[in-house]
């Protein structure tokens, strides 16, 4: 009988140990991202097993310093080989529990990533990140937007279709209508004009003081104050300062270096953290679970400007963060 309760108090407690190794997929909807969740899963995993284990032995502990409390002359303990054969299982079970659970994470894409790494679900958004003192600065490059919409944009090297000339001005040439499209970095393939002055490039702007509500077209000219609508932007590169913007619900991977010593990239809310050296790239891969703002520290003294090396991580919808990189990369023409 006292063998049959043995064996089935050690199945017990080998399948209580294997039901904690899987984490439910419910409980980690309420992370911040999917490197939080595996990061924060495992130590509670380690947790539900360490603190049975804790209470067990300082309980025995504790109810052997009471029994013998008074015994004057310490006895030789018997061999129980029973015991020790439970024992040495149980550790065993333990120890195997615990390195499953940590293989499981520290293989996870979103906890040890690599450039390499394959991820599910659609191709990750790639950000370079590279701290330099005292500042953290992002990098987004190959950036495409459709649809996008911005008012007061200056425009170089554009192109106008089919747009009506409305006045001539000292500024310039006043149009309206017509499709815009912009050679600069990150062209501008597409774009309907709704209004513009045509600032240079067009030659002497006194040619179209008779053209009004007439139908022109422009190659190679600088508009400014323009308002465009339903423009489509493709291989742009945008830049941010000490606030990266990011989507949520998709893969982001971040190429994390330095343009000067070391650094230390670090979110604690998103789970995330890496060294940034200098000649040396170390990624981070996650996919936010939960839009809001996150705090960016550096977690590496690097000289007397370290505390005030603060940035902060914006998690956006898909529609917001597209938004965000079309007005960044409007604001920066011109």
């Amino acid at each position: 009988m006292m063998n049959r309760k043995r064996a089935g108090a050690l199945a017990l407690f080998g399948a209580v140990l294997g039901l904690l190794a899987v984490e439910p997929a419910a409980a980690q909807s309420t992370y911040s991202s999917t490197t939080d969740a595996a990061i924060q899963g495992l130590n509670s995993n380690l947790i539900y097993v360490a603190v049975p284990i804790t209470i067990l032995v300082e309980g025995i502990l504790i109810y052997t310093v009471w029994k013998y409390r008074k015994t004057e002359e310490a006895k030789p303990t018997q061999e129980n080989r029973r015991l020790e054969i439970t024992w040495t299982i149980a550790t065993a079970i333990i120890l195997l529990f615990v390195g499953v659970a940590s293989y499981q994470v520290l293989g996870n894409p979103y906890v040890a990533a690599e450039s390499q790494n394959e991820l599910p679900g659609d191709a990750a958004e790639e950000i370079e990140v590279y701290g330099q003192k005292y500042n953290w600065n992002f990098v987004y490059r190959n950036v495409s937007v459709d649809g996008a919409s911005a008012t007061d944009v200056a425009l170089t090297n554009a192109s106008i279709e089919g747009a009506t000339v409305e006045n001539v001005t000292d500024e310039g040439i006043v149009i309206s209508g017509g499709s815009a499209s912009s050679a600069t970095d990150g062209a501008l393939e597409s774009a309907s004009l709704v209004n513009g002055t045509v600032t240079a490039g067009a030659g002497n702007a006194s040619q179209y003081e008779n053209r009004t509500g007439e139908t022109v077209t422009f190659s190679d000219v600088t508009v400014s104050g323009a308002a465009v609508e339903d423009a489509t932007i493709s291989d742009a590169t945008i830049q941010s300062t000490n606030t990266m913007v990011m989507p949520n619900e998709r893969n982001v991977r971040l190429n994390i270096t330095s343009r000067d010593w070391l650094h230390s990239f670090h979110v604690p809310e998103l789970g995330l953290k890496t060294d940034a050296l200098p000649g040396q790239s170390n990624y981070l891969v996650t996919k936010a679970q939960s839009t809001g703002e996150y705090q960016l520290y550096c977690a590496e003294y690097c000289g007397v400007g370290h505390s005030g090396m603060l940035g902060s991580v914006d998690v956006r919808s898909q529609e917001d963060y597209d938004s965000w990189l079309a007005e960044q990369w409007f604001g920066a023409q011109g």
